[in-house]
């Protein structure tokens, strides 16, 4: 059995498919989450001392998470949208883990222990909201 496709056939073909692909890729909110409005800024410290080498991350249910790296001064800098977060803090994946006495918490390469309930925004227990512009959030981090 053979397919035979006219030429007015295989241009209809073409041009549907030409479509479905320009609007698969259109911009707006979508699923891939709404746009970014707002830059957050801060500091991680754990018992007075700047937490480095560590990655911050803002996690807005039903649309993902933002994050980015902490400094050697324990600042950070995310553009993300603005709206309700859950945040979590890990160590950076950079290197071999080192792990603490108890062989469940990863040091970052400053010594620091990043207590294991900060590891997920769902288990952390730190919440923020940000607005649309500017933003500062600073993070203690207890055991």
């Amino acid at each position: 059995m053979r397919l035979r496709l006219n030429r007015s056939g295989s241009g209809l073909v073409i041009t549907t498919f030409a479509c479905l692909v320009m609007m698969g890729c259109g911009g707006g909110a979508g699923p891939a989450g709404p746009a970014t409005n707002a830059t957050v800024t801060g500091k991680v410290t754990k018992g007075g001392q700047p937490v480095t080498n560590a990655t911050i991350s803002f996690e807005k249910p039903g649309f993902g998470a933002w994050g980015g790296p902490v400094g050697a001064d324990g600042t950070y800098t995310v553009t993300i949208a603005a709206g309700d977060y859950g945040v979590s803090v890990t160590p950076a994946a950079s290197g071999p883990a080192s792990m603490s006495n108890d062989g469940k918490t990863p040091k970052d390469s400053g010594g620091q222990t990043i207590p294991q309930k900060y590891w997920l925004a769902t288990s952390s227990g730190v919440t923020t909201t940000v607005n649309e512009g500017d933003n500062t959030f600073d993070l203690e981090l207890t055991d």
